[in-house]
C-alpha cells in the first residue's frame, strides 16, 4: 500500500470530491501531471481533460472537467475546477447535443456570438464524449 494524501476537488457550486488517495492525475496546462504524497508544493492551472483519483483499495475516480487551477501542499491537494463529472455519469445524448450547439455557433457570422466561449463549449463536449467513449469501452 503507498502513501496516502488528501484529494479534493471543489466546483463552484459544491465540494465534488473528498477523500484519501495514493495518485492522482490531472489535464495541467502543459500536459498531464501526476501527484503522490509528499510532492512539493505547486500551483498551476488546468484544462479541460480528465482527472483520474487512484483510492488506496486500488480503484479508480475517473472524471472530466472543463478546467481550472491545482493547489499542492504537504498532505493535500485541491482542484479548484469550473466542471467536473464522474464518466460513468456522462450523458452521451446531452454532450452530443452541445457539440452540435457549439459547432453552430461557431459557424455562425452572426457577430454577438461569443467565439471563444463557443470553442471552450467545443472543447468540453468533445472531452465528454471522447472519455465516456474510452471508459465506457473498456
Amino acid at each position: 500500500m503507498g502513501k496516502r494524501f488528501r484529494v479534493e476537488i471543489v466546483t463552484p457550486e459544491k465540494v465534488f470530491f473528498s477523500g484519501e488517495a495514493e495518485s492522482l492525475i490531472v489535464p495541467a496546462e502543459r500536459g498531464y501531471l501526476g501527484v503522490l504524497a509528499g510532492r512539493a508544493p505547486l500551483l498551476g492551472t488546468l484544462r479541460t481533460g480528465a482527472i483520474t483519483i487512484r483510492r488506496p483499495d486500488g480503484s479508480e475516480l475517473h472524471c472530466a472537467t472543463g478546467g481550472g487551477f491545482l493547489e499542492v501542499t504537504p498532505g493535500k491537494t485541491t482542484l479548484l475546477v469550473d466542471s467536473v463529472e464522474e464518466v460513468s455519469s456522462i450523458d452521451v445524448e446531452r454532450a452530443r447535443k452541445a457539440l452540435a450547439r457549439a459547432r453552430e455557433r461557431l459557424a455562425s457570422r452572426d457577430p454577438s456570438v461569443d467565439r471563444e466561449r463557443a470553442r471552450a463549449a467545443l472543447e468540453r463536449a468533445r472531452n465528454r464524449l471522447r472519455l465516456a467513449s474510452h471508459y465506457r469501452a473498456g
